[in-house]
């Protein structure tokens, strides 16, 4: 799958939990960073920016104002992906319209599968 360089047919974006901007491999709740694309329904995805965070879990604890602000930044993206998301997150994440998903392994496979799910999900 090539990366596009327009961006005029863009349909959805997502945010992906990462430290290195390659892999999806970090806790929802400890990420410092959220990588951003937009997702084409024709498979092509571009790199829009990378959105600094501040970690809402601390000791298996959540900062309920700091749940509210990293969810709030995030709210034009559809889907948020990261390694692991707990519940708290995952409830806060889709009482403002966005899809959480676990989805450990690279950007660009996990692209793969947001596509192939949001794909899925226009056929019902």
């Amino acid at each position: 799958m090539a990366k596009n360089k327009e961006a005029s047919a863009v349909t959805y974006k997502a945010a992906f939990a990462s430290t290195d901007g390659e892999s999806v491999n970090i806790h929802y709740g400890r990420a410092e960073k959220f990588f951003v694309y937009a997702i084409k329904d024709d498979e092509g995805y571009d790199f829009l920016e990378e959105r600094k965070a501040k970690p809402v879990c601390m000791d298996g604890k959540h900062i309920i104002p700091e749940m509210e602000k990293s969810t709030k930044q995030l709210e034009d993206c559809r889907y948020v992906i990261a390694s692991r998301i707990g519940g708290g997150a995952a409830a806060s994440l889709t009482a403002r319209g966005i899809t959480p998903m676990e989805l450990p392994g690279t950007i660009d496979d996990a692209i793969l599968k947001v596509w192939e799910y949001n794909r899925i999900q226009g056929l019902f």
